[in-house]
C-alpha cells in the first residue's frame, strides 16, 4: 500500500476544512424576530455608526446590504450588493482586484464604510 506524503494530507485537509467552513458560514441564519422589531433593539453600536455615516444620512436600511432577517438574511454582504448605486466602482474593483474578493470590507469599515487607507500616492 502506497502511503501519502504527511505534506499532502495536510493540504487536503486544509481544503475540505476550508470548504466545509465556507458552506457553513454561507448558510448562517438570523435569530427569528418579529416583524415590528428594530435592527437597532439588538445592534445598535452599529446602527449608530451606520446612521452617523453616508449611508445613513441617505436613509439606506440595513435590509439594503443585510437582506430581511425571515428570508434572504446575509451577515456579510458581498460586492453585488453595492451594484444598484455603485455599479462602476464594483466594476472597476471586479477587473483591479483578484477573482476571489467578493466584498467592499477589504478597503472600507463594515458600517461606517469610510476607507481603512488610501491607495499610494493618494490623500
Amino acid at each position: 500500500m502506497k502511503r501519502f506524503p504527511m505534506k499532502i494530507c495536510l493540504i487536503v485537509f486544509s481544503l475540505i476544512l476550508i470548504t466545509t467552513s465556507a458552506v457553513i458560514a454561507k448558510e448562517k441564519k438570523h435569530i427569528k424576530t418579529s416583524e415590528d422589531q428594530e435592527c437597532s433593539e439588538c445592534h445598535g453600536a452599529q446602527m449608530q455608526v451606520w446612521q452617523d455615516g453616508k449611508h445613513g444620512l441617505m436613509n439606506v436600511k440595513c435590509i439594503v446590504c443585510h437582506g430581511s432577517t425571515d428570508k434572504n438574511f446575509t451577515p456579510k454582504p458581498d460586492i453585488y450588493k453595492c451594484r444598484g448605486c455603485h455599479e462602476e466602482k464594483v466594476a472597476d474593483v471586479k477587473k483591479n482586484l483578484s477573482k476571489g474578493i467578493k466584498t467592499c470590507f477589504i478597503c472600507h469599515d463594515h458600517h461606517s464604510l469610510t476607507t481603512k487607507f488610501h491607495a499610494k500616492g493618494g490623500k
